[in-house]
């Protein structure tokens, strides 16, 4: 083939330069294929609100149901909701549930992974029977419950006071500690410090212990509604984001309407800042994350069309701003239509762009392709909140998007949500109900460089595969580049010693099918590093196989001793030319090996404890004059008896 064939074939000259430029391939702009979609539930509604990865590269789900069959496991005397958790393995496919609660309402916020393999889940009850621990009074309380790795209860905890109490996000601290955002209208209990009177809420932030013992907690906020959904810990300071509608207490006094609002403490839980953005309308944050620069970016919805607010679409939009750690307003992003959208959740990607998610209704403006009533809406922005790409997910019915979680190493982003479409995105993904846990995963497939060991490379057409995982999706699109076949010992010794009696592995560099000339002192002959046990001087020949047939042979020489072997130099010229710059002697010993050298005043000037050790013709890194050097050589041979060699070498400028 020559650089003439370009039509037909990929050219040989261009591969190379190919190479270098796929081995630099950056993350796609491009949407990630949609790779498999799974539901789960029973025949009402199950509504998740989060969903983590596991340690078992599988994911665990977490928020409420109302079904009383198909995998939902149900249990006296549920008359309303009922606190739901499913674990799923790295496909999407269920291995265990759990439903939990009472005769009252019972959802779970949050969920997330404990050092010990179990899960701690951020939930909320309003009952005091059933598998529920008695509250305040019987009002909504936040309730934090311990499950084993299998789903077992190993301890539950409610935190709150006679109003009403919401967790919202929960993380664990490096001590294995419970930090909570939460909204409280209580004032008694553990909730104290509530700014708010009459049914209103504040915005709260608990610190719970690994045993689920309150250890501190916070009130922040004004008068009137306040609400703490997500927070972000950098460098010893706590950010918390959600909304307000207070115009005192801890809130700025130009709150407008319902403004997003950025709360930052130090260490000690004590207010930094107060921050509010927003228009004359409803603006609301409830989603954070950290970017890679540090700033923070929050996620949630606006009604407004001034202020900090440009670009609206419709009645509701996505609002989605970035900030930096002093709460200064970097860039703002409204997405939308005409009809109404709000986002739940921002992540941050590997490449410093966001992926933000939620539900949109609308079938115009910023959304092209949707799918039914209303839609996972799936958006890219670009660090400084340019679309990159955007979609909308789901099928006919209603589909409403909750949470994102990604591998942005392996290019993996799963969208978490509840959907009673049985069409589309979600055909023949197993719904039952209203309503079911729904879950998307979306896969760029990697690019991999893989050898393809070729006899020459002349001719050598590069071959591209697609790659399944272990699910049976693809997963990576691998094209392999020509490598010539090896000789079995390029870039090795090809000879060593031995002691008799004693074994040594002989370890080859194989690129192909490793097989060796029969030899009765070799573990094996088809092996790439058999074990050689030779009693008297023995040549081994190892022999590489290219998938295509052809084939190097190559010698390795074992020498067998039967004692040990010093031999000693008189002389050497350490003068940097390359030729007998050291003295080392040359030889096998089996145990004990140690060499000094004097100089003419019976001083140390070299000390060595192994014999491949040189000597540089230095003492204290200064160079040692010319003449007459005495060395001491002691070892112990094969039969543990002490050996000494005395003899005098000559150093020569």
């Amino acid at each position: 083939m020559n650089c003439q064939t370009l039509q037909k074939h990929t050219c040989i000259c261009n591969f190379f330069v190919w190479l270098i430029c796929f081995a630099g391939t950056v993350q796609s702009q491009s949407i990630p294929p949609l790779q498999w979609s799974k539901k789960n539930g029973g025949s009402g509604v199950d509504i998740p609100f989060a969903i983590k990865f596991t340690n078992d590269g599988g994911t665990i789900s977490a928020g409420y149901t109302d079904s009383k069959d198909g995998e939902i496991t149900f249990t006296e005397p549920r008359e309303y909701w009922d606190l739901w958790v499913m674990k799923a393995d790295a496909c999407g496919n269920m291995q265990w549930q759990k439903s939990l609660g009472g005769s009252g309402y019972e959802s779970a916020r949050d969920i997330a992974q404990t050092a010990d393999g179990g899960f701690i889940v951020l939930g909320e009850t309003n009952s005091t029977d059933g598998d529920v621990i008695k509250g305040y009074g019987g009002t909504k309380d936040i309730w934090l419950i311990k499950l084993s790795a299998n789903g077992a209860v190993q301890w539950q905890k409610r935190f709150g006071g006679t109003g009403l109490d919401i967790g919202n996000q929960i993380k664990i601290d490096n001590n294995g500690d419970y930090l909570i955002a939460a909204s409280s209208t209580s004032n008694d209990g553990d909730i104290k410090g509530n700014h708010g009177s009459n049914g209103f809420t504040d915005g709260v932030f608990l610190k719970i212990s690994a045993t689920g013992t309150l250890l501190a907690g916070k009130c922040f906020g004004g008068s009137k509604n306040d609400e703490l959904f997500a927070f972000e810990i950098i460098n010893g300071k706590t950010f918390l984001a959600g909304y307000t509608n207070s115009t005192d207490g801890d809130i700025p006094p130009s709150q407008k309407n319902y403004d997003v609002w950025l709360l930052a403490l130090d260490g000690g839980n004590n207010k930094i800042f107060s921050k509010i953005y927003g228009g004359t309308q409803n603006d609301v944050s409830f989603s954070m994350s950290k970017g890679a620069d540090g700033s923070l970016t929050l996620a949630g919805y606006t009604t407004s069309k001034d202020g900090d607010v440009s670009g609206a679409k419709g009645s509701q939009d996505y609002w989605v701003i970035n900030v930096d750690q002093s709460g200064k307003l970097n860039w703002q992003k409204v997405l939308g239509g005409t009809d109404a959208e709000f986002a739940n959740v921002v992540v941050t990607d590997k490449d410093s762009s966001y992926i933000v998610g939620g539900i949109s209704y609308s079938d115009d403006g910023d959304i092209t392709g949707a799918k039914g009533e209303g839609d996972f809406f799936v958006v890219k922005l670009s660090a400084k909140g340019n679309i990159v790409w955007k979609k909308n997910y789901g099928g006919s019915g209603n589909d409403h998007l909750r949470s994102i979680i990604l591998k942005p190493a392996l290019q993996e982003y799963f969208f978490s949500g509840d959907s009673d479409s049985n069409d589309d995105d979600f055909n023949n993904s197993g719904g039952r109900g209203d309503a079911d846990f729904a879950l998307i995963k979306l896969k760029e497939p990697l690019l991999e460089l893989k050898d393809s060991t070729v006899c020459s490379i002349a001719g050598f057409i590069p071959v591209t595969d697609t790659l399944k995982d272990a699910c049976g999706y693809d997963s990576v699109i691998a094209t392999y580049k020509p490598v010539l076949l090896k000789s079995p010992f390029e870039l090795l010794r090809k000879r060593d010693t031995i002691f008799a009696g004693d074994t040594i592995t002989l370890i080859t560099l194989a690129n192909g099918n490793i097989t060796w000339k029969p030899n009765a002192t070799l573990s094996c002959t088809a092996c790439n590093n058999p074990v050689a046990n030779p009693v008297t001087t023995t040549i081994y020949t190892a022999i590489n196989t290219s998938p295509l047939g052809c084939s190097i042979s190559d010698d390795f020489t074992l020498v067998v001793l039967d004692d040990a072997v010093v031999i000693t130099p008189n002389a050497f010229t350490p003068n940097n030319d390359g030729l007998n710059d050291w003295f080392v002697p040359l030889g096998k010993v089996p145990d004990k090996y140690s060499m000094e050298i004097y100089n003419r005043f019976g001083e140390v000037v070299y000390k060595s404890s192994a014999i491949n050790n040189r000597w540089d013709g230095t003492y204290k890194g200064a160079l040692q004059p010319p003449g007459t050097y005495i060395y001491f050589i002691r070892y112990v041979d094969v039969m543990k008896k002490p050996k000494e060699q005395k003899g005098s070498l000559i150093l020569i400028r």
